[in-house]
């Protein structure tokens, strides 16, 4: 992100086009309909208790519904391809109509790859080994990264033929995810593949959790996915590119703890195949402990320094998504609760709770939107979707504290008092520091606005080490595993 971007939005018309491209390839995360991640929760069961079979049965079928609708999205942008003009505003020229087409066309054609690539994940998944196929995942990012001076360099700007090199890639990436999930596990592909198809059993197991998941799906999608969508259709695409620079900082940080709670989400299904309910309450409580100051203060610190960030990454032509980056980056504060309780609403399937808290979002957000976008411009797509966002979360953070039968007193010591200290000094530290970092676009004074972010919450950390008893604990227990291992 920090290496590709400012190469692409060196023509903000074009790279509004591409963020539109890339927004409508978010529809493909949906297109299990809730199967897929509804039978990963009773694969991982399954593993949990050695049933391989069964295991392939939950996934064959999840893939089978995957199928269905991602080859339907295919032929909804093989449309969009053809008739681009119908999807976006501002393509007043020869160039611009065969950028979009050209982009819309070759997603068209990769669409198919989410198939397989959703399918293999799930194997190396369920047994939290995913860290290797995203080895893999990183190898083809460098690649991918590698390229951009290629087609980039100089006077270049072929965006359309990077698109297409960038999903080849992907598309190599997932056969050698194919191969090592053959190798590693001796897993039997023909089997898992004829597992594809659908199974009244396996569909009356999981419709109550995949229907909850639809519905969820769908409301999120109206929340959290639409508004690069609605804002290239009556704003224009050069709106979107402002906006996209800012989202891209909240997609990274939704990227990045998705990727850090999804292994413990699997771990938490084998305390329910085992019926440990206490065992799951501990590891709740430990995972917030854990993760709260590694969410806390790096959503904080970008929120601080988002001007001098923006500036330096992409130049002054993207002033406009600073305050939007900054609000963006504020959204996963308190990822470190909310994270925890959807996984424990998931794995206890817990339908209603769940369905009333994807429902506030995207009711808060639009009316909001629609309300105050005609004077408030993009600041009422960023403004409502942080609003909405904390009312859910302190709903989630009910739900968290009730299920861990712990006093609100109590969950506030184990968690947030320890951070006070760390807090106070990264703010007064970033705020001192802003008035000396650079604001011109360069890769130095990028890489000086990082290191002196990265700095401050190194450093951060180090003084919640050493106020927190806790922290100290966890932090010698995982060390000393990770020895341990390497030793063996």
């Amino acid at each position: 992100m920090f290496i590709v971007t400012p190469f692409l939005t060196k023509e903000p018309s074009t790279y509004g086009i591409y963020a539109i491209c890339i927004s409508v390839t978010i529809f493909l995360n949906y297109a299990d309909l809730g199967f897929l991640r509804a039978g990963q929760k009773y694969a991982a069961e399954c593993y949990g208790r050695g049933e391989r079979a069964e295991e392939m049965k939950y996934i064959g079928f999840g893939t089978f519904i995957l199928s269905i609708f991602t080859l339907l999205c295919a032929l909804t942008f093989l449309f969009f391809g053809l008739q681009p003009e119908s999807l976006m505003k501002g393509l007043d020229t020869p160039e611009k109509i065969s950028t979009a087409s050209g982009l819309l066309l070759i997603l068209a054609g990769f669409t198919p790859v989410t198939i397989l690539q959703r399918m293999v994940s799930m194997i190396f998944d369920i047994r939290l080994d995913s860290f290797v196929n995203q080895r893999i995942s990183l190898a083809a990012s460098i690649i991918t990264i590698a390229s951009v001076f290629y087609f980039f360099g100089k006077e270049n700007y072929r965006i359309v033929p990077y698109f297409f090199f960038s999903q080849s890639i992907n598309f190599i990436a997932v056969v050698i995810w194919l191969w090592l999930a053959k190798k590693k596990y001796t897993y039997n592909i023909k089997q898992l593949l004829r597992s594809v198809h659908f199974d009244a059993v396996i569909y009356k197991k999981v419709k109550g959790l995949a229907y909850s998941g639809l519905y969820i799906m769908g409301v999120w999608i109206i929340f959290y996915e639409l508004d690069q969508i609605a804002i290239g259709k009556f704003l224009g695409v050069e709106k979107v590119a402002i906006y996209a620079i800012a989202f891209a900082l909240l997609a990274f940080f939704r990227n990045i703890y998705t990727i850090f709670f999804s292994p413990f989400s699997i771990r938490a299904n084998y305390f329910i195949a085992n019926r440990d309910e206490e065992g799951l309450k501990r590891f709740c409580l430990q995972l917030v402990s854990l993760s709260a100051p590694l969410v806390v203060f790096p959503t904080i610190a970008f929120a601080l320094v988002s001007k001098p960030f923006i500036m330096s990454w992409v130049g002054a032509n993207y002033a406009e998504s600073v305050d939007l980056a900054s609000m963006f980056s504020l959204i996963f504060t308190l990822s470190f609760m909310t994270f925890p309780a959807s996984i424990v609403l998931l794995v206890k399937v817990r339908i209603k709770e769940m369905n009333i808290i994807a429902t506030i979002q995207p009711i808060i957000y639009w009316i909001g939107v629609i309300c105050t976008y005609s004077f408030w411009g993009l600041l009422s797509f960023s403004s409502f979707k942080l609003i909405a966002t904390f009312v859910s979360e302190f709903y989630f953070i009910y739900i968290l504290i009730k299920f861990l039968d712990i006093s609100l007193k109590e969950f506030l010591q184990k968690t947030i008092y320890p951070m006070i200290i760390p807090l106070i000094f990264l703010i007064t530290a970033l705020v001192i520091a802003d008035v000396y970092l650079p604001y011109q676009k360069s890769k130095i004074n990028l890489l000086i606005v990082l290191g002196t972010t990265g700095l401050c919450i190194g450093v951060s950390f180090l003084i919640q080490y050493m106020a927190s008893s806790n922290m100290r604990i966890v932090a010698k227990s995982l060390i000393g595993s990770i020895l341990i291992k390497n030793s063996n």
